[in-house]
């Protein structure tokens, strides 16, 4: 059975490593076993050479099996041992050697994965005897010492020797005390929730399965075809479908784990988690407390199931995350969020309208907002035909007709968060705007190309427009604003667009299911949307560093390229005036405040970024406390020219409830965003203004 995946979701991210899983009962159920070696089995096998001959065959990149065993041997390895502190450089050379002289041997190459496996399983436990024993004996002398720790491992060098890697083992204990106490706990406090974390991660990691070790492996894999092809075993994908559903009547986000911290992957349109304003995709999850409960649980090394399920709770009920931002420049940096779970229902996540007033000598301008956060279409309801069903383009279509009988002078609609949906959608929503012609051009994995979109059609909205975008605007979003930019319908506005440019298919296995990549996206001018995105015609300054996300950042992510153009319209609605409203574009942003702010913090930042941590708890503190006193001060900079409040701790700034609009970066974001398109509503105006002051 196939399944061609057309809702395409900013990113789908499942955890894989050592998650429950079970099918046979004599083996596949059984607990791993500290004296007990664990195997590979035909089904293995199998099960292995079905997954490679459909993505040999079928995926988009055709890729044959020995091109990527030893990057997939590669990835296992990182996966397992993502912060390198676990394997010896020399530990891996002979399974390297031995995979390059083997021939395809898909058992062989099984065989040296589980041997792999009980050499991390070993290391893994005389790794937390040694921790254990000593945080047991650790003192306040310990957190002394003039010596500094990698703040990211994957970056680092493996250990060549035993003793290098148990002291880098004691470095680490050593570090975690640190950020505790940083983060308010004593030296005894923190020595007590460590020794839980440790003890939680064994039992965890005791929890191990044989299907976890292949599963690892089996996605390893399918990753050295690209980010967006899985397998999923039949409890895995189980797994997914509730924690799918339970993020939807729960916070409303989406979780990953890289094995030691649970990520926020992204957040539900409509959800708690995106309206509370205070989580961000890439925050980590360090610890939950129920409602109600002063006592915060340690999650750090929980597997991802037994994290949503402490997440998870009544509608109404509230819970409390204890999370390390991703902008936080330390560790030791965590703040405490309280969200009220809530189930996230199809008109939460509808499109929304607003009016803003831009006010010029010559008139004060309407101009409508309409805010999509998804490409929505409620299948179950059209299936039973039910044709008052929801989705996108009827939504934002009834919306535009109340804002043109409210005589707006121009649009602009929000797809910034916007992670993607239907394609059908998209097109549909295309057309409301441009009337006839493709949207969008989909090459398949066997090279052919089609287009879709309209040869008839009814332009039912013909005003000035402006499409706003962000990082997080992704693939049926940047379809939409592709063709807009495209056509020179309208101005594209915002930062550069996430750049996933694929779509992928679902097909079942003997065990499980197998998702993969057979298509590509491509504008209609011939260029192609992976990994590049869209970039804006007029970029708007923005507090999140670009650089760090999108698709051109994921481990494999496919190559950006072109084909031929197709044919399609000109509205010359946009590039006669670009330069003139990038011009007053750029002198509002140089003289505004808010931005400048912006401005300031953003190069504070980058100046602050560090590789290395120093195991000095007086050091550290020193450290922490003048980037709190830095950020407070740029914050108070701010409030002051704008006559607000300023705070008198860097707690209290923590602990404020909401930003007003003058200071909101949503709002500001909009704000100019209108005031863009009142330029250009202006300089078409022009020669009319023009005859009608000479008459």
């Amino acid at each position: 059975m196939k399944k061609l995946f057309f809702q395409l979701p900013l990113l789908i991210c499942i955890s894989f490593v050592l998650k429950s899983e079970g099918s046979n009962p004599i083996q596949d159920n059984q607990l791993i076993d500290k004296d007990k070696k664990i195997f590979h089995n035909q089904k293995d096998v199998a099960l292995t050479t079905e997954i490679i001959e459909i993505l040999s065959k079928q995926h988009y990149v055709k890729k044959p099996y020995a091109s990527i065993r030893s990057k997939a041997l590669t990835l296992f390895v990182e996966r397992l041992d993502p912060a390198k502190n676990i394997f010896l450089e020399s530990e891996l050379l002979p399974y390297q050697t031995d995979l390059n002289l083997l021939n395809n041997d898909i058992n062989s190459d099984l065989i040296g994965v589980f041997k792999l496996f009980e050499i991390y399983k070993n290391r893994y436990l005389a790794r937390h005897t040694a921790q254990v024993e000593f945080l047991g004996q650790l003192t306040d002398q310990d957190l002394l010492l003039n010596k500094k720790i990698r703040r990211d491992r994957s970056e680092a060098v493996r250990p060549s020797r035993l003793d290098e890697l148990k002291a880098l083992w004691k470095d680490l204990i050593i570090n975690d005390v640190i950020q505790l106490i940083l983060s308010g706990n004593n030296l005894e406090e923190a020595k007590e929730k460590l020794s839980k974390s440790l003890s939680n991660q064994k039992n965890y990691f005791l929890q191990t399965r044989h299907e976890d070790i292949f599963n690892i492996y089996a996605n390893s894999l399918t990753s050295s075809y690209g980010p967006h092809t899985n397998y999923m075993s039949p409890k895995t994908k189980e797994d997914f479908d509730i924690n799918m559903s339970l993020s939807l009547e729960g916070i409303g986000a989406l979780l990953s784990s890289d094995g030691m911290y649970t990520t926020i992957a992204s957040l539900v349109a409509g959800g708690p988690a995106e309206k509370s304003d205070s989580i961000k995709p890439n925050d980590r999850i360090i610890g939950v407390a129920q409602d109600g409960d002063e006592n915060i649980t340690d999650v750090i090394g929980w597997r991802i199931d037994d994290v949503v399920k402490l997440i998870r709770g009544p509608k109404d009920s509230k819970v409390k995350l204890e999370i390390i931002p991703a902008t936080s420049l330390d560790d030791s940096n965590t703040q405490i969020i309280e969200i009220k779970r809530n189930i996230v229902k199809l008109e939460d996540q509808a499109a929304e309208k607003d009016i803003i007033e831009i006010k010029r000598p010559s008139k004060t301008f309407k101009i409508g907002v309409i805010e999509l956060p998804a490409f929505y279409f409620d299948f179950e309801a059209y299936h039973n035909r039910d044709y008052s069903y929801r989705s996108a383009s009827k939504d934002v279509k009834k919306l535009l007709s109340e804002l043109k009988r409210e005589d707006v002078d121009g649009l602009i609609l929000d797809l910034r968060n916007n992670g993607g949906g239907s394609l059908y959608e998209a097109n549909a929503l295309a057309h409301l705007f441009l009337g006839r012609g493709t949207t969008v051009q989909i090459k398949n994995s066997a090279g052919n190309i089609h287009s879709l979109g309209e040869r008839w059609g009814y332009q039912f909205f013909d005003g000035p427009l402006a499409i706003l975008v962000n990082k997080f605007s992704a693939s049926a979003s940047e379809i939409l604003a592709g063709a807009i930019q495209d056509y020179d319908r309208g101005l594209v506005i915002g930062t550069e667009t996430f750049g996933k440019g694929t779509v992928q298919r679902v097909d079942q296995l003997t065990s499980g299911q197998l998702k993969f990549t057979e298509s590509k996206f491509y504008r209609v001018s011939g260029s192609s949307t992976q990994n590049k995105g869209v970039t804006p015609d007029i970029f708007l300054p923005t507090m999140v560093d670009t650089d760090e996300f999108g698709e051109n950042q994921l481990p494999g992510a496919l190559k950006h390229d072109n084909i031929p153009t197709t044919k399609f319209r000109d509205f010359e609605r946009i590039d006669p005036y670009l330069s003139e409203l990038k011009a007053k574009n750029n002198f509002r942003i140089n003289k505004s405040i808010f931005y400048q702010n912006l401005k300031g913090r953003k190069e504070w930042r980058k100046m602050q970024e560090i590789d290395w941590l120093k195991l000095n708890l007086e050091k550290r503190r020193e450290i922490k406390d003048r980037t709190e006193k830095e950020l407070l001060a740029l914050e108070n900079s701010l409030r002051s020219q704008m006559n607000l409040e300023i705070f008198s701790t860097y707690q209290e700034f923590l602990d404020r409830e909401e930003d007003p609009d003058n200071i909101s970066f949503n709002k500001k974001e909009i704000n100019e965003t209108a005031n863009i398109l009142a330029d250009l509503i202006e300089s078409k105006n022009k020669p009319t203004l023009a005859l009608l002051e000479a008459g």
